[in-house]
């Protein structure tokens, strides 16, 4: 998104506003699960949850 500083015109991912707020969501948590240096096997089943959520809303219509 820091690109946009440079450009003139609006920044376009090419994401609908669910895999966007999916894409958000799996960035804050991915940050909270890396910075402490430790992942616990609850927290690589939530990763897990939320992919299996992105890929149903990916291909359902």
């Amino acid at each position: 998104m820091a690109i946009a500083i440079w450009h003139e015109g609006p920044l376009l991912l090419g994401l609908g506003p669910t895999h966007q707020v999916s894409l958000f969501v799996l960035i804050v948590v991915g940050t909270l699960t890396v910075v402490p240096d430790r992942a616990t096997q609850q927290q690589g089943c939530f990763h897990l949850a939320l992919f299996a959520a992105y890929l149903v809303l990916a291909f359902t219509p």
